[in-house]
């Protein structure tokens, strides 16, 4: 996502049959803010009945759409996606009884470089996913939920940012959350870093991930719920 400059990126696996679509796994720019929005699959709008056949490693882009027959767009219920102005797809997997594809979402225009460079990586990309090891994903998430369910039921009242860090943050991450306690927008603490704000908003994605928050505001609760325990039980320690 932020190779290309992206929005959003998400990982789909749509049925043949019924043409149902699961969510793999979903980033976005928002990622981090109080209320993000999840990104959505326009793959049926981009690609169609074409899901099915269409070559792995090959580039579908919804500015080669022509959004002027009406009358089609009006038969098939779809209409351009509000606030996207380019959506690319990509096929990773049509074999089997399932379609797996990653899917980009743009607000703003791609460069050329930008659509040059995913092109020239399309068919490495389907490539190494028709490579993986089976599970792999459903692996990665798995050890991320039990993380999160074992830091939440084992750390309730350990601090986050515990000098033993019970939730095994990076060194990154322990510094943004040690900001974020003291109250410091994203912007301010990429300024302070010296990194970018989408990098701030990755950190506290995984943050999120390690710790069961879902927003900044529910990350704030933590730190400052997990400092008033410290100081109950300083009070009935006394």
């Amino acid at each position: 996502m932020c190779l290309v400059n992206a929005d959003a990126v998400l990982i789909v696996r749509t049925s043949k049959k019924d043409r149902k679509a699961k969510h793999i796994a979903r980033c976005c720019v928002q990622q981090g803010k109080i209320w993000p929005s999840q990104p959505h699959t326009q793959a049926e709008l981009v690609i169609g009945d074409s899901i099915s056949t269409a070559k792995p490693g090959s580039v579908w882009k919804l500015s080669d759409l022509v959004f002027s027959d009406t009358t089609s767009m009006t038969h098939n219920r779809l209409q351009r996606p509000e606030g996207l102005v380019e959506v690319i797809l990509i096929p990773l997997d049509v074999t089997g009884v399932q379609v797996d594809y990653i899917e980009l979402h743009y607000s703003i225009r791609p460069q050329a470089c930008e659509l040059d460079l995913l092109t020239a990586l399309a068919p490495t990309l389907s490539s190494g996913w028709g490579k993986r090891l089976p599970g792999t994903v459903a692996a990665c998430s798995e050890v991320l939920r039990s993380h999160r369910s074992k830091f939440n039921s084992n750390n309730r009242f350990v601090p986050i940012l515990d000098p033993h860090n019970p939730a095994d943050l990076s060194r990154c991450e322990f510094r943004v959350c040690a900001m974020m306690k003291e109250g410091m927008t994203v912007k301010t603490i990429s300024e302070t870093l010296s990194i970018g704000p989408t990098t701030v908003r990755s950190h506290l994605s995984s943050i999120f991930s390690k710790t069961g928050a879902t927003s900044q505001v529910e990350l704030l609760h933590l730190l400052n719920r997990n400092v008033d325990a410290d100081r109950g039980f300083a009070q009935i320690a006394g």
